[in-house]
């Protein structure tokens, strides 16, 4: 391919003068003409690609990656330029189970209010004057209580704890003995234990900035700086690292595992410009969750969690950075929504054949969504892929050895096409094994507790701040993946913690234990419905 006279990014006039001249007159038109549309074709590659990064963040609809909504965000969708429109099945990736269809009943109704949440009886008697019987004048007697419930919440009240240390002595000598102080989570501290455990919870669970939650307790008429909560939240979570490092261990035991990854801004007066980013791994494992803090988000970094164990099925994007793990002699099962969005973000630009991918996709989650509706175990989910997913599979392969070598590779759709050819292997490994997830989903909505979290404190503090923030968000995630209140838990593990838990007992610690002999810790379905990544739950 002929190649441009002059760089398409930052053109240089002069040079595409001379290189012009010398072309008419040496007579090479030919060679002119062919240089000029590469350059042009160049140049409106770029401008394309620019053009759809522009769009993409001054779009003011929500970026929804639905089938069904994404045909509707075309713009101007006229006669022979886009696909018409499939009539709907119910097989379509999008559409949503049946009983999600039902139609709502007329007057909603509240439903069943949890049992274990104590009742408080409020008396609401009738008015005195009303309590005359209007037809002989006689005082009217009670029958009967009509129950009326509703949700209410008792604010938080503010107290000053004050510890009244005994002191003996004797009275035949001068003998005098103390009380000793109980423990605490910071020693001889001005805050109370319950107080540092709900600051912990507030931040990564609620995503509140340390300097917020001291701004509420001003409101409340208590002067707490920013400095001491900030210290006091430290302490916390390094008395809980030996639980995260447990559950890293668990994590790491054999299994299916997955993972993915983000950065994180890291404030280090020794870097250049006072900010580096470092990088937060989410290992999975069945229901066992751990963050991982590294420095650098390179190889290393998995050879550091998971040691010399490297020959493992580990989930991921299709990021160069885990190619250790195949190299060990491991798998490495990829993600279909991966690949699918890039033919979402083709078909926003109006691309026909990328929608047309797109359709083709669209029975492989239906399958995953009806597996996962009937239960199925990992044998009978590997048996309905074989039926059902497989000559899907085979069709998108036909489908894709069709286009690929039509479309130019430098287009959405040319890249969209790449990536699908390139992963293909990865990308299809899900038939082989029902315990291998079709996409890397789970990860994402793991690491959306830190992200949430991200954009209200910011930065951490240095690695070590990292490594503290990994942790604390590695015991919120197990528990939330084994139905334990997050808070709950906090609140009676730093307690056993702090008067002397035996370390050799570690393991009874963790969520799952802590669930059999406290079954009060368990949450019911209300919080499963708001799932791994609500705003409410995740930090």
């Amino acid at each position: 391919m002929q190649q441009p006279p002059t760089s398409p990014y930052t053109p240089d006039l002069e040079e595409l003068r001379s290189w012009l001249e010398k072309r008419v007159a040496a007579l090479k038109l030919v060679e002119l003409v062919a240089g000029v549309l590469a350059l042009i074709a160049r140049m409106r590659a770029i401008n394309l690609e620019l053009t759809k990064r522009v769009a993409h963040l001054t779009r003011k609809r929500p970026r929804s990656e639905t089938l069904e909504r994404l045909e509707r965000q075309l713009v101007l969708p006229l006669m022979g330029l886009t696909a018409p429109r499939a009539a709907k099945k119910n097989t379509g990736s999008d559409s949503l189970p049946s009983r999600d269809k039902k139609k709502r009943s007329r007057g909603g109704g509240r439903g069943a209010f949890p049992a274990h949440v104590p009742r408080v009886d409020i008396p609401n008697p009738v008015p005195n004057d009303l309590r005359i019987c209007p037809h002989c004048g006689a005082q009217m007697k009670t029958v009967a209580h009509s129950v009326c419930e509703t949700i209410n919440i008792v604010p938080a009240r503010f107290f000053i704890e004050r510890r009244l240390d005994e002191t003996v002595a004797c009275p035949n000598d001068d003998t005098i003995v103390s009380a000793p102080p109980p423990p605490a989570i910071v020693e001889r501290g001005k805050l109370g234990d319950t107080l540092i455990v709900e600051a912990t919870a507030d931040k990564f669970l609620e995503h509140q900035p340390v300097e917020r939650q001291c701004l509420r307790f001003a409101r409340a008429g208590l002067a707490i700086a920013p400095q001491t909560l900030g210290r006091a939240v430290t302490a916390h979570i390094d008395l809980l690292i030996p639980v995260a490092d447990a559950i890293a261990a668990m994590t790491r035991a054999p299994g299916y595992l997955g993972t993915d990854a983000t950065g994180i801004p890291v404030l280090d007066p020794s870097a250049p410009e006072g900010i580096r980013t470092g990088a937060i791994w989410a290992w999975t494992n069945a229901r066992w969750v751990s963050f991982f803090f590294s420095a650098h988000g390179d190889s290393q970094s998995v050879r550091d969690f998971l040691g010399d164990d490297l020959a493992r099925t580990v989930q991921c994007d299709g990021t160069s950075v885990t190619n250790c793990i195949e190299r060990a002699g491991g798998k490495r099962p990829g993600c279909m929504a991966h690949a699918r969005r890039r033919f979402v973000e083709a078909a926003r630009l109006g691309d026909t054949i990328a929608r047309d991918g797109l359709h083709l996709m669209a029975p492989l989650f239906q399958v995953e969504r009806d597996s996962s509706l009937a239960g199925d175990s990992a044998e009978m989910r590997r048996a309905r892929r074989q039926e059902l997913s497989k000559p899907i599979v085979d069709k998108l392969r036909a489908w894709l050895d069709e286009h690929r070598g039509l479309v130019p590779p430098k287009t959405p759709l040319g890249r969209a096409l790449g990536y699908l050819h390139r992963q293909w292997l990865r990308l299809t490994l899900f038939l082989e094994d029902g315990n291998i997830e079709i996409t890397n989903n789970r990860r994402e909505r793991e690491l959306r507790r830190l992200c949430l979290g991200r954009k209200n404190w910011l930065f951490t503090w240095r690695d070590v701040g990292g490594k503290r923030t990994a942790a604390i968000l590695s015991i919120i995630a197990t528990c939330i993946a084994h139905d334990v209140n997050p808070r709950a838990y906090l609140h009676l593990v730093t307690k056993l913690i702090v008067h002397g838990f035996p370390q050799i007992k570690l393991r009874d610690l963790l969520p799952d234990r802590m669930l059999a002999t406290h079954p009060e810790l368990f949450v019911g379905e209300s919080f499963a419905l708001l799932g791994p990544a609500s705003p409410a739950l995740a930090p």
